[in-house]
């Protein structure tokens, strides 16, 4: 069970699928490689200690980039290639909407802001991956509550904010 929110984020669990951590992933610097962690610390409105969001923008929409391990496999990708901060397993969070809430083992939950649209730079890691990972780049977040996460912890579909703004997704160039 979740610890109790304050009046600023109510959040409701539903009854819905589950999945797992597979991998959590820091980068300190821009063009740094992602350096896989076992645990790592999510401070509310900011994202991961000692990742290079967690101090970009306090309170902004990308402060973790979550990514599903069926889309990584699809894309021939090893954690961390694609610049992400969480692999997980067993969820369906590319059909996931906008003010989608997630907890992430006992004490952290995020809000998935929007899809990641996928960049000009994959090009750099693999010709042709810029239009092969449309649709499978991922999904950006922001930290609701902060606490604790590990890989091999839970996670858990919570409910979706009414009140998140709705992106509207770009259409394949």
């Amino acid at each position: 069970m979740l610890p109790p929110t304050g009046a600023r984020h109510r959040i409701r669990e539903v009854d819905s699928p589950s999945g797992t951590i597979r991998a959590l992933l820091l980068a300190q610097e821009r063009g740094t490689p992602m350096k896989r962690v076992p645990e790592a610390e999510a401070v509310e409105g900011q994202g991961f200690v000692g990742d290079r969001h967690g101090k970009k923008k306090p309170h902004g929409k990308r402060q973790l980039l979550l990514l599903d391990e069926a889309s990584q496999h699809a894309l021939r990708m090893s954690p961390g290639e694609l610049k992400e901060n969480v692999v997980l397993a067993g969820l369906p969070l590319e059909s996931l909407p906008a003010g989608q809430r997630l907890a992430l083992g006992t004490e952290v939950v995020v809000e998935l802001t929007e899809p990641c649209v996928p960049c000009s730079k994959l090009e750099r890691i693999r010709p042709g991956l810029l239009k092969e990972s449309w649709g499978q780049r991922g999904q950006l977040a922001r930290v609701l509550r902060g606490g604790t996460v590990r890989e091999g912890d839970g996670v858990r579909l919570l409910d979706v904010n009414p009140d998140a703004p709705r992106p509207i997704r770009p259409k394949l160039p």
